[in-house]
């Protein structure tokens, strides 16, 4: 073998060399990045979440250890003949499955109004009163007057809210006005539900932090700085806009009639739709857990926006102003079915009565 020849055959060994090492360094470099192609990147944050805004944020629950011999919640379970007799011999707005009332019985009728303690109890968040003498209607609030007559009290506090924290001061105050009223009509006490109003007001509290979110998306134009106002005009048209009386557009779902969201504009002001008007975005906010029909409306939702964006040239985003694609919107439908169905499953439906003193 000669010079040449060798030259040659060490040059086509190095060439071969070289191309199992990029092969090698290719396939090492595909199968590193495989599993970030094949699982889509969890759209959702805990911390910073682009759409789902915490509205518990502001109200940390301060009972922040689970109670002891915790069993499981009595909204589960079926109502018996007494439970339903007691129910039916309440006035209507009291939900025993998340209020504490007491029941107060006066051994003889009662005149006036001086024993209810009415003053403490309007410094009382949550706390509410009803009397009555035998079987008259029950009577509440401006309806207590100060001659009336009652032998029969309901004393109230709703275990879990927006409006405050239901902390170990307030249930001790709470008990305290139960003996102090029974004490001053010598009368009977009698807890017609939750008593131990630590332990229930735990559960309703983690509950309420698990679904207490509102949806917020934005759309704004894709090349103008502000949606041209007759188009605008014309899409706010349909019947499926109101006003209501704090002057915001809702949208309304057709086949259920109830408000899938509520629009404002980007500073949350009502909207102004007029030839005048220079609006460079909307804001579709949805408050959950008031919404009936979570997964419905939200559905009717996107399809309004499609709408809007196809005549009004707008884009959707995130509340970061990042374009939202149909995998995103996807998984957000998904969200908010579990959020469905976890209020399904604590029996407090989205939108109905119950969810409303919570998530009021």
């Amino acid at each position: 073998m000669n010079d040449v020849q060798l030259a040659l055959l060490i040059a086509g060994v190095v060439i071969i060399l070289i191309m199992l090492i990029y092969n090698w360094s290719e396939l090492k470099r595909i199968s590193k990045n495989q599993p970030s192609l094949s699982k889509p990147k969890n759209f959702f944050n805990e911390d910073n979440d682009p759409l789902f805004n915490d509205l518990n944020k502001k109200q940390e629950p301060t009972i922040t250890t689970e109670p002891k011999a915790i069993i499981e919640d009595e909204l589960d379970q079926p109502l018996s003949g007494s439970e339903k007799i007691i129910n039916s011999n309440l006035p209507d707005g009291i939900h025993r499955d998340v209020e504490t009332v007491i029941s107060i019985i006066s051994k003889t009728v009662q005149e006036g109004s001086t024993g209810l303690f009415l003053d403490k109890i309007k410094s009382m968040p949550g706390v509410r009163v009803y009397v009555r003498k035998d079987n008259d209607l029950w009577a509440t609030e401006t309806a207590i007057y100060d001659s009336i007559q009652f032998n029969q009290i309901l004393l109230v506090l709703l275990l879990a809210s927006r409006k405050y924290i239901l902390d170990s001061t307030r249930i001790e105050a709470f008990k305290e006005l139960g003996k102090n009223i029974t004490s001053k009509v010598d009368g009977s006490l009698l807890w017609l539900s939750n008593q131990d109003i630590e332990k229930e007001s735990f559960h309703l509290n983690k509950f309420k932090k698990e679904v207490d979110r509102s949806l917020v998306l934005q759309v704004y134009p894709k090349s103008d700085p502000t949606f041209h106002a007759g188009p605008l005009i014309d899409f706010f048209k349909q019947p499926i806009f109101k006003i209501n009386n704090k002057s915001y557009h809702e949208l309304i779902a057709p086949d259920s009639g109830f408000k899938a969201c509520t629009l404002t504009s980007l500073s949350g002001k009502p909207l102004n739709i007029s030839h005048e008007s220079f609006l460079q975005g909307i804001v579709f906010k949805m408050d959950i857990p008031n919404t009936i029909k979570i997964t419905s409306a939200f559905n009717e939702m996107i399809d309004t926006i499609k709408q809007f964006n196809a005549k009004l040239n707008g884009v959707l985003v995130d509340a970061s102003r990042k374009p939202l694609n149909d995998d995103q919107i996807s998984q957000i439908y998904v969200h908010l079915k579990k959020l469905e169905k976890i209020m399904q499953e604590k029996k407090i439906p989205s939108g109905s009565g119950v969810a409303k003193k919570i998530f009021n």
